[in-house]
């Protein structure tokens, strides 16, 4: 048995009753949607209006958004002119349907462009390799996506060679002037656009609808920016960025493309993912598409992913698609066996020597899962984690945090023992000498120790749920508050005193439990909660999320997030 984590402190959002009574008449929802909503600061009938039924309308002018002009304007004046157009992109979800969306808008348009997305073997990033093959020819322009705001030595390196380099990315602006003509990051300081979250393929699709109004203006083909919407929905959910404010309204008509998407690779994964005959939520996207397009590029070679999505020649597409489903295949079965022996190595440090913080290493682990595993040592241990791919002179690792403790500080605590290091607060990367990883381990867990002590995980639940009143009408309304990810959670509630009718552990781990109250009687599933078999009382309070499950015939389900002995809530 692994050591348990210590269990959240389970906590009743507050949101005022008379409000909430307020929104649930003017807007005619049920109460536990209103509460929800005014909890999450919603209690206008307007503000809700524009919450459930978001509308491309919606989206902020990007007038402001610093760069996109001289950008739309640069790009433009290429179709127009004849000139060569390259596009250079990240390897993640979000750099590829960045990478796939502007050069499907310029193929649609008469001007294709030649395409090119990044190998994780190359390292993260725009390079110096990558400049001198993107800039080979010295003419015409080099779009950059998701990557190129702080790669000013490999954008001047291109600059040099007579190539106009534009850029659009997200990440933070962490260094001086940039080099090139022009870059497209609300992260800019002197960027007014209000909304700072938009991941690159939002960005993009933002490009893509001002370069449809320069050719317009030109009297040229101007194809319609809306048919990239399913790439936007794809990008933007598996970025995790905050599905909120104008995430929100791309996501949402994203999700409806993405359903009756004419992509033919796009369409095969679908349907080998069993997604091809239902409405697509962003759980689908996040658990089931978006691993399978991440695959490739994990294992070695992301171009698999960008003809899975650009590719319009059905034959070669449907094969691209066919590879990321295998490779994923290949990627869970790497990942299942270096997570087994990652967690030998994290229950002897947790176990033995209470360590703060585990780090586990080996040379014979992929570096294209190791952040999954941080993530999922995270998880298991309820502390920070880092997993390591020990190999030659330097060894390659990510970590992943817990709130309240800062990644890049306690690397920056131990810089002396690593080469470079990089990331933000719950993600990071570094990397580290073989001789060093011990020392590096011990001076991170020293670090992270007191602030382990002050960590306390919150289980936030959104309201009372009475099972007599749960039904598959206030499930459907329930549904209204998707798509559900960052910033937008799918709400959590506290069922009070449920009485258990039966019990089972099933899978690897997980409680199928039968709750009852009253007449009425739920399935409840909590995934990797199996352990409360050992001491499950007869009457318990369940922290939870109500939904239908749609396997064979619909039916209302709970998801268990935790579950306690009855009891008043705190």
């Amino acid at each position: 048995m692994s050591p348990r984590r210590r269990p959240p402190r389970w906590q009743l959002k507050d949101a005022d009753p008379g409000e909430t009574e307020a929104l649930a008449t003017a807007a005619d929802l049920p109460p536990l949607v209103a509460r929800v909503m005014v909890g999450r600061g919603i209690s206008e009938p307007e503000q809700a209006e524009r919450f459930l039924e978001p509308r491309l309308s919606h989206l902020l002018p990007p007038g402001s958004m610093a760069g996109l002009d001289q950008t739309a304007e640069r790009i433009c004046a290429a179709i127009c002119e004849g000139e060569p157009v390259s596009i250079f992109g990240d390897y993640d979800v979000d750099g590829i349907s960045s990478t796939a969306l502007v050069g499907d808008y310029l193929r649609r348009a008469g001007a294709p462009a030649r395409l090119r997305v990044a190998r994780r073997d190359e390292g993260y990033g725009f390079g110096a390799v990558q400049a001198r093959e993107m800039a080979s020819d010295g003419r015409g322009v080099l779009l950059l996506l998701d990557c190129g705001t702080s790669d000013h030595e490999a954008v001047t390196l291109a600059t040099e060679a007579g190539v106009d380099v534009l850029a659009v990315d997200h990440h933070q602006v962490t260094r001086g002037e940039w080099p090139g003509m022009a870059l497209v990051n609300p992260q800019r300081p002197d960027c007014g656009y209000s909304f700072k979250d938009l991941t690159t393929v939002g960005l993009a699709f933002h490009l893509t609808a001002r370069l449809r109004r320069l050719l317009q203006e030109r009297g040229r083909e101007a194809p319609d920016p809306r048919a990239g919407l399913d790439l936007v929905a794809l990008g933007t959910i598996a970025d995790v960025a905050p599905l909120t404010l104008v995430n929100r309204v791309l996501v949402s008509a994203g999700l409806e493309y993405l359903f009756r998407t004419r992509r033919p690779g796009l369409r095969e994964l679908m349907r080998l993912c069993d997604l091809d005959r239902k409405k697509l939520t962003s759980e689908d996207v996040a658990w089931r598409i978006s691993p399978r397009l991440n695959a490739p590029g994990r294992l070695g070679d992301a171009g698999v992913s960008l003809d899975c999505l650009y590719e319009d020649n059905p034959a070669g597409a449907c094969e691209a698609a066919g590879r990321c489903h295998s490779l994923n295949d290949e990627r869970r079965e790497l990942q299942e066996r270096v997570m087994d022996e990652a967690l030998v190595q994290g229950r002897q440090q947790v176990e033995e020597e209470g360590t703060a913080f585990v780090l586990v290493a080996s040379d014979s682990w992929h570096p294209g899962v190791l952040g999954i595993v941080a993530a999922r040592l995270t998880e298991t241990f309820g502390r920070p984690a880092a997993a390591v791919n020990i190999n030659g002179d330097e060894s390659r690792a990510s970590a992943r945090g817990v709130p309240g403790i800062d990644l890049v500080e306690l690397l920056r605590g131990c810089e002396d023992r690593l080469v470079r290091y990089g990331g933000h607060t719950a993600a990071a990367g570094f990397t580290v000498r073989p001789e060093a990883i011990e020392p590096l381990r011990q001076g991170l867990s020293a670090a992270a120790a007191p602030l382990l002590e002050q960590y306390e995980e919150v289980l936030e639940l959104e309201g009372d749920l009475d099972l007599q009143q749960l039904d598959m009408d206030l499930c459907r309304q329930l549904e209204r508050l998707a798509p559900f990810g960052e910033g937008n959670l799918d709400p959590t509630f506290l069922c009070r005193g449920v009485k258990v009718d039966s019990a089972r552990v099933v899978g690897r781990g997980h409680l199928l439990l039968r709750v009852r109250h009253g007449s009425r009687a739920v399935r409840a599933i909590g995934f990797n909660l199996g352990h409360h078999m050992e001491d499950l009382p007869s009457r318990v309070d369940l922290a939870c999320k109500a939904g239908i499950d749609t396997f064979r015939e619909p039916r209302v389900q709970l998801k268990l997030e935790d579950l306690r002995p009855a009891q008043e809530a705190s």
